[in-house]
């Protein structure tokens, strides 16, 4: 088990003890990637996205006292948003999977100076763009695990895919990505 399961695995019990600040530990830690993912699944940018990820923290909140997580929180997380838009899609009968909108935004640490800030945003930015020229679902199961820290194993599970496909998929984003950073960086 490593330190971020063993974190959420501490702020679970703390949790199921009404522990509001727990809760709100595991709002800020997740929410942006849960938004994210949710986004990449949905049709529209609407504000679904949000009602759908804030559903899923409330059936948290709601059942903190007999939650049983067998799993990785995140992994557990992830799947829950996952079922919330098949529901969603259920409900209105529509098909689901739409690339990602939304790039997630890096602030930068305040003890940089003004220059190698700058410097850093910009190079953050052209990652940014670069990672959003990656097909759809490579674009998908690299920020699922890059940014949001899932394993291959539980991306596979999430999306439904095998493992194989997903290192598939790892190895054509960052083969792309080294690619294409070399070529943009190289003096004209």
């Amino acid at each position: 088990m490593n330190i971020n399961q063993t974190g959420d695995f501490e702020l679970l019990k703390q949790l199921a003890n009404d522990d509001e600040k727990a809760f709100d530990q595991l709002f800020v830690s997740y929410y942006p990637g849960l938004i994210r993912f949710c986004k990449s699944l949905l049709n529209s940018s609407n504000g679904d996205a949000e009602d759908l990820v804030q559903d899923v923290f409330f059936k948290l909140w709601e059942s903190r006292k007999s939650l049983s997580v067998h799993t990785a929180l995140n992994s557990f997380l992830y799947t829950s948003v996952k079922n919330k838009v098949n529901d969603h899609f259920r409900k209105k009968k529509t098909k689901a999977f739409v690339p990602i909108d939304s790039i997630e935004e890096r602030s930068t640490d305040s003890f940089y100076a003004p220059d190698q800030q700058l410097m850093y945003k910009e190079l953050d930015w052209d990652i940014h763009q670069m990672i959003t020229l990656l097909p759809d679902r490579t674009e998908l199961v690299f920020r699922m695990n890059r940014h949001d820290h899932l394993s291959y194993e539980e991306i596979s599970n999430i999306l439904g895919i095998s493992i194989h496909s997903v290192k598939t998929h790892m190895y054509r984003a960052i083969k792309f990505l080294k690619e294409n950073f070399r070529y943009y960086n190289s003096p004209s």
